[in-house]
């Protein structure tokens, strides 16, 4: 009898070893993000013992890796019928729930798996904490006070942990303790791939490229199995070199789960290397093979970027039927993409290809504005950014649309920290242009350069354009608005007149004293000042044959002269001479780049 207990127990250890032993074999598929291969694993845990809650919660979690939330709740909702309880299973219900944004519920479920289990269980404290650090909705700091319960229990050995804690903390944008929870995995387990891969990722957000390329070469020769890694030097040698990218793509390949859609990544790899054609052709055989309705919709965005590129050879080639023909299949691909996707898989960068599409399609220009802002509102690097503006800027000028070039000039303005002199002034040139057709954009300009002045005050750009603004908007000059301005500008500029750069402020120093001819003809009626004006331009432009022509008539000579010194230069008439840009006053080098 005694024999028979022994067996028996035996056996139930053994039967306890084997699954133990596959749910550990399943959380290292999802360690690799083998999501379909750790699904398979847990499913049949789950069909061999259905109390099994463990194998529950881990299934839950494989499905929201393959991004199936609706088959997640159900496995949790099913398991929760059975043992409603269980502090790992109302952790994986909280995290469907911040999915579905339910915040309230989420964190009453997570209360209490933390209460059940008494903050002593350190897998329940990780499910709470991976949910927060994982999902939008989540609180990444409540997220980490349970992370750092965990690590402080007795027994505690899982690196695991720690790079939860360093995913939250990047959830965060605090790099400095990401790394640290990184580093405090690897000294856990100084092999452990994910925390030196995540570790470079931190780097990678900071363009640090000394720092994450060796730290996702490393990740890989820690353990060439770790896909995640490979896939991230796929990335990064895209577009530098397709044949290291190729080489780290089928490594990626071969670590992951086979699936017909990872022919993907290889087609993108057509496209890289600038065969298009071959790209679209291959992306629709996928499409055929896999199935409309199975195929993952981001194969539209390699097609449209595909055609995008054929569209862009056709117009240089100066082939415009063909060029139409393929933005409008660049098109439809996004759109279809589009309308495929949940809304949280679209990223920025879809919507700026949409705008570039657009932006490229006769009559359909103008739609790219609303995509570029778009982009610009979803993304959070400000490098990003300020690439969509002035694709804005960079349309609208190739539009001739001035208000649109002033209005995207000024956001582009508004997004810098630091604009610097030069930034200024090309807005306030923006808004004087603009004022010919919206009269209004004048006294934009004025505000901008007022700006100038304040920021630059011995400089004489700011006081010349404030005075070129104010005679636009006091075009009789019978309010003198632009009178002390352009006395300020003089003031400045005549010390130059001496220099041997004098020729930059020769013209505009005309225009200024030719506004003071006018102003003292048609409003102060002293003909004798108007004169010495004319003498002014003389003395340092003898050839001046509208300065000439003014004052022969003033002395009651004989005039050739045609102009109008009543009008002023921002208007309709011919304008003389207006200085050269303003230096940089930081960078010399973005004003020679902008002259």
């Amino acid at each position: 009898m005694k024999r028979s207990l022994s067996v028996v127990l035996l056996a139930v250890v053994f039967v306890q070893q084997v699954f133990a032993q596959s749910i550990d074999e399943g959380k290292k598929f999802m360690y690799y993000e083998r999501f379909n291969s750790a699904k398979e694993v847990f499913t049949k845990l789950l069909a061999a013992n259905a109390k099994n809650e463990d194998a529950a919660y881990w299934l839950g979690q494989a499905y929201l890796g393959l991004e199936d939330v609706a088959k997640a709740k159900q496995t949790y909702q099913t398991a929760l019928q059975g043992n409603p309880t269980s502090p790992l299973l109302l952790a994986g219900m909280g995290q469907v729930e911040l999915i579905e944004n339910k915040t309230t519920d989420a964190r009453n479920h997570f209360d209490m798996a933390v209460n059940t289990s008494k903050s002593k269980d350190i897998d329940v404290l990780h499910a709470v904490g991976r949910a927060n650090a994982y999902t939008k909705a989540g609180d990444a700091n409540y997220g980490i006070t349970m992370l750092q319960k965990a690590t402080t229990l007795k027994g505690f050995k899982d690196p695991s942990v720690y790079v939860t804690m360093g995913d939250a903390y990047r959830k965060l944008v605090d790099g400095g303790n990401a790394v640290l929870a990184f580093k405090n995995a690897l000294a856990i387990n100084p092999t452990y791939a994910a925390a030196k891969h995540k570790e470079g990722l931190i780097y990678e957000s900071q363009k640090n490229k000394e720092f994450f390329i060796p730290a996702f070469e490393e990740a890989v020769r820690m353990d060439p199995n770790y896909g995640p890694a490979f896939y991230s030097l796929y990335v990064y040698w895209y577009f530098r070199d397709v044949t290291k990218a190729e080489d780290y793509l089928n490594k990626y390949i071969a670590a992951i789960d086979s699936d017909p859609q990872n022919d993907y990544y290889r087609i993108y790899l057509k496209y890289a290397s600038g065969q298009f054609a071959e790209a679209i052709t291959q992306s629709d055989d996928l499409i055929k093979r896999v199935g409309v309705d199975v195929i993952k919709p981001r194969i539209y965005v390699l097609k449209a970027y595909s055609h995008k590129s054929l569209a862009e050879k056709a117009a240089k080639e100066k082939d415009s039927v063909k060029a139409v023909a393929e933005y409008a299949n660049a098109k439809k691909n996004i759109d279809i993409y589009l309308s495929k996707s949940k809304s949280e898989e679209v990223v920025p960068k879809d919507y700026e290809l949409l705008g570039d599409i657009v932006a490229g399609t006769p009559g359909s220009e103008s739609q790219a504005y609303a995509n570029y802002e778009r982009a610009m509102n979803m993304d959070t690097a400000a490098e990003n950014k300020a690439s969509y503006l002035q694709k804005a800027v960079d349309l609208a000028k190739k539009q001739k649309d001035k208000i649109a070039t002033a209005y995207w000039m000024a956001k582009q303005y508004n997004a810098k920290k630091n604009p610097t002199n030069v930034d200024i002034y090309n807005l306030g040139r923006a808004y004087m242009d603009a004022g010919s057709v919206d009269f209004n954009a004048f006294k934009s300009a004025d505000s901008i350069f007022t700006i100038y002045t304040e920021k630059y005050p011995t400089q004489y750009f700011g006081y010349y354009w404030r005075g070129r603004a104010n005679w636009s908007i006091d075009t009789s000059m019978m309010n003198g608005m632009a009178n002390p301005h352009f006395e300020k500008f003089i003031e400045l500029a005549l010390p130059l007149l001496k220099t041997a750069d004098s020729s930059n402020a020769v013209g505009s120093v005309k225009l200024a004293y030719k506004y003071f001819i006018g102003y003292n003809i048609f409003v102060k009626k002293d003909y004798k000042v108007a004169i010495e004006y004319c003498d002014k331009i003389l003395a340092i432009d003898p050839a001046d044959q509208e300065a000439a022509d003014y004052k022969r008539q003033l002395t009651g000579g004989k005039t050739q002269s045609t102009g109008n010194t009543a009008t002023p230069a921002g208007n309709n008439q011919k304008k003389p001479a207006t200085g050269s840009k303003p230096a940089a006053t930081k960078s010399p080098a973005t004003s020679a780049r902008k002259r």
